[in-house]
């Protein structure tokens, strides 16, 4: 009996020991939900349609958070076609961003990996462009300038436009619903 208990003792004792030398994970801290989803947009404007959708970018490791905030979904063809023409800012991605998440872009969500292909026309603001492939890792980044026709392709399931020079690493991690 003696014997099991200065072995719980000692088990006991270099678990504490770990827990204070151990290096910790980065706490994630998320600003909105990485599943959330509001199919039900509110305001009006050239992006009413849009459904929302909160996106949240780790590093590869998943250690630190890049980015996070709310996003418009773009999901049909007429988003798709859409996308930020003609706006001037991201807005309050139809009322769905607040004080804590704020509206970080759009994402576009094709049906399949493919070559994606965008441009700028008649887009009013710069823009970051990240492909993301289906498992949710920025594969490409390209600073898109304003009312741009050159077209820029990548293989690929879902696009980001994102403020210019955010900064996602190729090798990030997107988590998102939409």
């Amino acid at each position: 009996m003696a014997l099991v208990a200065a072995l719980l003792i000692t088990i006991i004792a270099l678990a504490q020991i770990y827990y204070l030398i151990a290096p910790m994970p980065a706490q994630q801290s998320f600003l909105c939900a990485p599943n959330s989803v509001s199919a039900k947009p509110s305001s009006p404007g050239l992006l009413a349609n849009f459904p929302t959708s909160c996106i949240n970018i780790t590093s590869a490791d998943r250690k630190s958070t890049i980015l996070n905030g709310m996003v418009y979904v773009a999901g049909t063809a007429s988003q798709q076609a859409q996308g930020f023409m003609n706006v001037t800012n991201f807005g309050t991605c139809n009322g769905s961003a607040n004080g804590n998440a704020r509206c970080v872009g759009m994402i576009f969500n094709f049906t399949s990996s493919q070559d994606l292909c965008f441009w700028m026309h008649d887009t009013k603001i710069p823009l970051q462009q990240d492909w993301i492939a289906g498992n949710g890792t920025i594969v490409y980044e390209y600073q898109a300038q304003p009312e741009s026709d050159a077209s820029v392709c990548f293989f690929a399931k879902y696009v980001l436009e994102t403020f210019p020079n955010a900064s996602i690493p190729i090798g990030s991690i997107a988590t998102f619903t939409g």
